[in-house]
């Protein structure tokens, strides 16, 4: 099975999005034809819609063959419902074979922009995590090594992560004498200015470090140096970061009606708050941070927990999806998640 895999990056800027799925579509063109050799593709996959997977109807009609569309965010309404964008978007999700999401607020959201999308050719393959990469990683930077207290948050620093909120649940826990020495947030973003202003106001800067971006491995392991792990984002569709916390042993902290939900049993592996509420978010953290048997009890489940979660695992359900579409004449997808 030959398969045509694509993935472009995601850019927040529709105003001329047709002339960028038709760039998309030439560079494509010419990718296709330097890699044929003489071979036949079988299946084309594409991971995010804008603007390569807008693109993929036009190059599978040209070479006569189905393609896969895997959503990994929730796209920007500009990009579904308006004029000739919505159109496109229609089309991408009409005519391929099989939607994937990575979570069940993508499917959510499916229904919410395309209610008659044909419910057979849909289907949620969840992410996976590296367990050993993870494991060596976490082996060699244990936690609570430097007092118990140490708070770790990992995201793009971007309005929906809710690392406002973190801060401002750390302020009311400070103020009532709940223990915790720090908060390191690892991530890069427009928000960042605005995240160290606030800090600074709410009185907390001098606990709390940024570290900007960095290289995966290093992410890990100020993940495994943490004893509980933040992230209250309120528009998630998967994140992959819970379960690289959870392999390390870490309690996590992540919202209801997110991707979190699909991950993090509340009360097991860690919590879910209310999205955008800094009182259940303060009142989560200081009930691990003041029950440390609680934390530990959490991160033993979480590490079982993960387990499910594989990439291996991943690409055997993908498989299943290929070889469904193919043996239907590209015409259905996998099975629901």
């Amino acid at each position: 099975m030959k398969i045509i895999y694509a993935r472009y990056l995601h850019i927040p800027q529709f105003l001329w999005v047709e002339a960028t799925v038709a760039s998309c579509l030439r560079s494509l063109r010419r990718a296709v034809r330097s890699s044929l050799g003489g071979e036949r593709f079988h299946l084309i996959q594409v991971h995010s819609t804008w603007p390569i997977g807008l693109a993929a109807p036009f190059l599978a009609r040209e070479i006569g063959i189905p393609f896969v569309v895997t959503l990994h965010m929730e796209d920007d309404s500009r990009l579904c419902s308006r004029g000739g964008n919505s159109l496109l978007y229609r089309r991408m999700l009409e005519e391929a074979s099989a939607v994937v999401s990575v979570g069940r607020p993508l499917e959510r959201f499916l229904q919410k922009v395309h209610p008659d999308l044909c419910l057979l050719k849909s289907c949620i393959i969840p992410n996976g995590v590296d367990h050993d990469a993870v494991r060596v990683i976490s082996s060699e930077n244990g936690g609570g090594t430097n007092g118990w207290g140490r708070l770790v948050s990992v995201g793009n620093l971007w309005p929906s992560k809710g690392m406002d909120l973190t801060l401002r649940a750390l302020s009311l826990l400070r103020k009532k004498g709940t223990p915790w020495l720090g908060l390191t947030v690892v991530g890069e973003g427009p928000e960042r200015k605005n995240l160290q202003k606030l800090a600074r106001e709410l009185g907390i800067d001098d606990r709390v470090q940024f570290k900007g971006r960095l290289p995966h491995e290093d992410t890990l392991r100020e993940i495994a140096r943490g004893d509980l792990f933040i992230l209250p984002s309120w528009r998630e569709a998967f994140g992959v970061v819970y379960l690289e916390a959870m392999a390390c042993g870490k309690p996590v902290i992540g919202c209801f009606g997110q991707g979190a939900e699909d991950i993090i049993c509340h009360g097991i592996e860690g919590l879910l708050v209310a999205p955008g509420q800094v009182d259940d978010l303060a009142e989560a953290i200081a009930r691990i941070m003041e029950n440390r048997e609680l934390a530990l009890r959490m991160g033993v489940a979480g590490i079982n927990r993960v387990r499910e979660f594989t990439w291996e695992r991943n690409a055997a359900q993908y498989l299943q999806v290929y070889r469904r579409v193919l043996d239907e004449g590209g015409t259905a997808g996998g099975d629901k998640g």
